[in-house]
């Protein structure tokens, strides 16, 4: 099929595409609104929690020629369209390291993303006993793909999809974005072949156009003054502490922080252990930690910009016992109440200096033998000695579904010595702001 629509550079004057792209668009092969229909959705091996597999498949994923520390990697079957919940995932270690284990035989798609940088490699596992070293991957510029759906198509049936209103996915990758009114846009994708799968609302078939792309491609049907808009919720800064209180910036219904046993919609510290009775140390001292076991105000401090960040080190007495803990909560909003952060696809905030640490993501209205709230997902990591975003997918920290629409508090927790340096904490997704409506 040939294209007969002109592509446009995205941000550009109104020219022709003059970059190396070679794009193969499969058309219908039906008269009218008859769609062709794609491939199968069977899962290799029924997804991460359905083999007994034994093998472990590694990988070093690199960016300017050094490892890419906190890089996000996907393992998706080549066919599925259901990303990552047909998939598995893994975060790069501080020498771009990943290993991911009992995975099924099958071909699949490998994608690794960090920032504004992506790629993708096809992956075959031929059984389930041997290990498999993928070698190094350097990651590169992603690719944006958007515009009007009827310009991927011939003009003879191109009108069919003006106004088009559904889904488009990629099949083995997890990216997909909404279709309105015949109009949609993709982020971050790796460079190579992108096969795109237009779904509309209203039909039970769809239809495939392949892509072919280069590092750093932007290509729209669009012209520049037609651009879809930016999403200004697709990022939203929960707290960056610049205002020097231990509220976060919403959804936050008290405003006496000195109340600080109630503390909703804010920031807390907890340093206390379930055993013998003794203390964690907390530096810089804080008056309210002689109050042992209760909370009190994190510690915001001045950084070497001249903002504000939580700044605090621990020092953990020297026991066996395993009791000692100290924890850094935010409570979405109410203290005992839950919200949906379904909507949420990942969180992201500045950390650095020294020791482990864990995510607990905790669930008031459901309690556990401490009778404090019913733990949903953990997810451990240890901290860089340099600043550095990390992200975190929230499919990862939560993994059940079910358990992402009720959210009490995330907190970071600490069962050691530790020194954190933390800032600008901020979540990932849509329609973010109606985290805070009452259920």
């Amino acid at each position: 099929m040939t294209l007969r629509k002109k592509l446009y550079i995205k941000g550009m004057e109104l020219k022709q595409n003059k970059t190396k792209r070679v794009l193969t668009l499969i058309a219908p092969l039906a008269i009218g609104f008859s769609l062709c229909a794609c491939g199968s959705d069977n899962v290799a091996g029924g997804g991460p929690s359905g083999t007994e597999a034994g093998n472990a498949i590694t990988a070093q994923i690199l960016i300017a020629n050094a490892p890419a520390a906190n890089a996000r990697v996907k393992l998706v079957e080549h066919n599925s369209l259901n990303g990552i919940e047909d998939g598995y995932t893994a975060i790069a270690n501080d020498s771009g390291f990943i290993t991911i284990e009992k995975v099924p035989v099958g071909n699949y798609t490998m994608e690794a993303t960090l920032n504004e940088s992506a790629v993708q490699w096809p992956v075959d596992i031929k059984d389930t006993i041997n290990d498999v070293d993928l070698g190094a991957h350097s990651l590169q510029k992603s690719v944006y793909i958007g515009g009007s759906v009827a310009n991927f198509f011939a003009d003879s049936i191109s009108e069919n999809f003006k106004n088009m209103t559904g889904v488009l996915k990629f099949r083995g990758l997890d990216h997909s974005a909404t279709i309105k009114d015949g109009k949609f846009e993709v982020k971050g994708l790796p460079a190579g072949t992108l096969n795109m799968v237009f779904i509309p609302a209203n039909a039970t078939d769809t239809v495939y156009v392949p892509i072919t792309t280069d590092a750093g491609d932007s290509i729209t049907t669009l012209k520049p003054q037609d651009s879809i808009p930016e999403n200004n919720n697709e990022t939203l800064l929960i707290d960056d502490f610049e205002d020097g209180d231990n509220l976060h910036l919403y959804g936050s219904d008290f405003k006496d922080p000195i109340n600080i046993f109630d503390p909703s919609g804010g920031w807390t510290l907890l340093a206390t252990n379930y055993g013998p009775k003794a203390k964690v140390n907390i530096y810089p001292e804080y008056s309210a930690s002689e109050n042992s076991g209760h909370p009190f105000l994190v510690v915001i401090q001045g950084d070497e910009n001249g903002g504000n960040e939580v700044n605090v080190n621990f020092d953990f007495p020297d026991s066996a016992d395993s009791g000692f803990v100290a924890i850094i909560t935010l409570c979405i909003g109410k203290q005992y109440a839950t919200y949906d952060l379904s909507s949420v696809d990942s969180i992201a905030f500045d950390a650095w200096g020294s020791g482990d640490a864990e995510i607990q993501i905790v669930d008031g209205s459901r309690k556990d033998i401490t009778g404090i709230g019913y733990t949903t997902g953990k997810y451990a990591f240890t901290l860089p000695k340099t600043k550095t975003n990390l992200k975190f997918a929230w499919a990862d920290i939560v993994p059940k579904a079910e358990d992402r629409k009720s959210v009490t508090s995330i907190s970071i927790v600490f069962h050691d010595d530790a020194s954190l340096h933390f800032d600008n904490f901020e979540f990932i997704g849509k329609d973010l702001l109606n985290i805070w409506k009452q259920q």
